[in-house]
């Protein structure tokens, strides 16, 4: 907030004029739209309510039409007389009648269903056997068999059986646990989930009579089964907005379809649900879960299930919030025009002084130190003028100056490119000495010899303050192989770095005199398990870099002796160059007892020195 401040009281004058104008301009189209958006919401969200009941209405008016078509059928196929023929006559233990009769009855249930789009199956069930599937002799291939021995423990045969020969709709269920077909439970297959229509055939009209299965103990039982993606085809993409749920659900909350297809067979947590059912149709705002819902339903002439659409009011009012944002933004562009027209007119005319000022120092920008003003006008534009005038002298005197630093500068660089011509020829001679060893067996000598080549180069070939970490620590691994060979291989060193660090900047030969002091004061015995941690993360705080070692200490008077710089200026150093690039609270601390080693801790922030620069001038 700070920076933006600063940015608007180091703008042009004119700028100012105008962003305030514009700022004036939008709180007050903004709490004139929203005044609006107040008075006409509740009308909206009635409008919006009404059609959501309409669309409601009109999916459940499609889904009443194709049931009604289907008790057609049913009628149609309970009152033929081909079937109640077939049945008539035929004997339950003859098996080869029984296949027989099916492929008959198949035959007329075809006639009768083979047209429906909507219908997944349909069968004739009995204890003994179930007509009409699509594979041969009820196999486990069928569309959707019904194993044999189960039908009548069913829910479906006990619906059927109590209704006599009314239609009767059973909800969604899972097929596999209907039929109690164990191994399907759980799995997914085209079938799982179906709902039903099913009634018991009691006989036939034949000449304007009824002819019943009187003798018959048994009577068939009509299945016919449709997917709830019936329910899903006709509402799916027909409400107004994409954040609501629509469902379908029965008397005792059964959930019949709906748009998270994993509460299927589930029961709806709705207690207004039997308010509901008690009305045809209708429109509600409930409160669902501590949320209210904008509630339309309608309830099927012929399943009596209902049709539930939930939707949240901010959904249904989004589209009209959405329209309120364009008309205020087009507004406020047209009028924002005019102001800025206005604004330039009258910057001009107040900033016509400034205008003069400003030309001059860009010409001076530009390197014409000789521009001066003629002093003229009020008192504090005379003091500017004057001053300005005082301020090219002075550049101009600066320049020459720079001037003669640079020249002695650049030979300097000279000087400095001709001694970097003799390391060169040291980093030849180096590989060279590396790959003489490796030729006669001594790796340890070749890895000692590419260490210091790497050291060599890094301090070389960059001079500046600050530098990659992933470089500072490839020096510093280098060094630590040097170091580490005295020991013979009982010297143990940790590494412990987060990746992220690698990337950031961080002040050259920062960790290595702590390092060298672990090597060279604290590790007093060779092959005692002298041990060297080296542990790098971000913290809260900012970047911790930590290096511990487990060699014979030092007393709290020698400590601070190493932190005043009296006897180990590589420490304070580091030290000193932290707190300049940094400032405080970040530096050095170290914690040591006597025997028991030794914890140097760095704190850097999290943060480069550059954008801790670019942080303090802002600020």
């Amino acid at each position: 907030m700070k920076k933006l401040l600063r940015s608007f009281a180091d703008s042009k004058l004119h700028t100012k004029l105008l962003l305030t104008y514009i700022l004036l301009l939008a709180v007050t189209a903004l709490i004139l739209s929203f005044s609006d958006y107040r008075l006409n919401r509740d009308t909206v969200l009635e409008m919006a309510k009404k059609d959501v009941n309409t669309i409601v209405l009109k999916n459940n008016e499609l889904i009443d039409a194709k049931f009604s078509r289907i008790r057609e059928m049913i009628y149609g196929f309970t009152q033929d007389p081909d079937f109640y023929e077939i049945f008539s006559h035929l004997n339950p233990d003859d098996k080869t009648e029984v296949l027989a009769a099916d492929l008959r009855i198949k035959g007329i249930l075809d006639k009768y269903f083979a047209q429906s789009q909507d219908l997944y199956s349909v069968q004739v069930a009995t204890s003994y056997f179930v007509f009409g599937t699509s594979s041969s002799a009820n196999s486990e291939h069928a569309k959707n068999f019904i194993p044999i021995g189960t039908f009548g423990e069913t829910e479906i045969s006990r619906l059927a059986r109590q209704e006599g020969g009314r239609i009767q709709w059973l909800p969604t269920y899972d097929f596999a646990e209907m039929y109690h077909v164990s191994y399907l439970q759980g799995a997914d297959y085209d079938y799982r989930y179906l709902f039903s229509a099913v009634t018991t055939i009691q006989g036939t009209y034949s000449k304007g009579k009824f002819k019943a299965y009187s003798d018959l103990q048994d009577k068939p039982v009509l299945i016919l089964n449709f997917k709830d993606t019936l329910f899903s085809k006709v509402f799916e993409g027909s409400l107004p907005v994409s954040g609501g749920t629509y469902m379908v659900v029965d008397g005792q909350g059964r959930i019949v379809s709906h748009t998270d297809r994993s509460k299927l067979t589930e029961k709806v947590d709705l207690p207004q649900l039997g308010e509901l059912m008690s009305q045809k149709n209708g429109v509600r705002m409930l409160e669902i879960g501590g949320r209210k819902q904008v509630a339309a339903f309608s309830r099927s002439e012929i399943t009596g299930w209902m049709s539930i659409a939930l939707i949240p009011p901010s959904e249904l009012l989004g589209p009209v919030v959405k329209q309120y944002v364009k008309s205020m933004a087009i507004s406020a562009g047209i009028i924002t025009l005019l102001f800025i027209s206005l604004s330039l007119f009258l910057s001009q005319i107040i900033t016509q002084p400034i205008t003069r000022m400003i030309r001059a120092i860009v010409n001076t920008g530009e390197g014409r130190f000789e521009t001066r003003f003629r002093e003229s006008g009020s008192y504090e534009f005379k003091v500017l003028m004057k001053k300005f005038n005082d301020m090219n002298e002075n550049i101009r005197k600066l320049i020459q100056e720079n001037y003669e630093t640079q020249i002695r500068e650049k030979e300097a660089q000279i000087k400095a490119l001709n001694l970097q011509l003799d390391p060169h020829f040291m980093y030849n001679t180096l590989n060279m000495v590396s790959l003489m060893s490796l030729e006669k067996g001594e790796e340890e000598i070749s890895e000692i010899v590419i260490s210091l080549s790497n050291m060599l180069k890094y301090m070389v070939k960059n001079d500046a303050a600050v530098v990659r970490f992933s470089d500072d620590l490839t020096y510093l691994q280098s060094y630590v192989t040097i170091m580490s060979k005295r020991y013979d291989g009982t010297l143990q060193v940790e590494y412990d770095i987060e990746d992220d660090l690698l990337g950031d900047e961080v002040p050259k030969f920062f960790l290595q005199p702590f390092v060298e002091n672990a090597f060279v004061h604290g590790f007093k015995r060779i092959g005692s398990g002298n041990k060297l941690f080296i542990r790098c993360r971000r913290t809260d705080d900012g970047r911790l870099f930590q290096i511990e070692d487990n060699g014979q200490g030092m007393e709290e008077s020698k400590l601070d002796s190493i932190m005043n710089g009296k006897h180990h200026v590589g420490v304070s150093n580091v030290n000193r160059r932290i707190r300049l690039l940094y400032g405080e609270p970040y530096g050095i601390a170290i914690r040591s007892s006597k025997d028991r080693g030794t914890t140097v801790t760095v704190l850097l922030p999290p943060m480069s020195p550059k954008e801790v620069s670019g942080h303090g001038e802002t600020a």
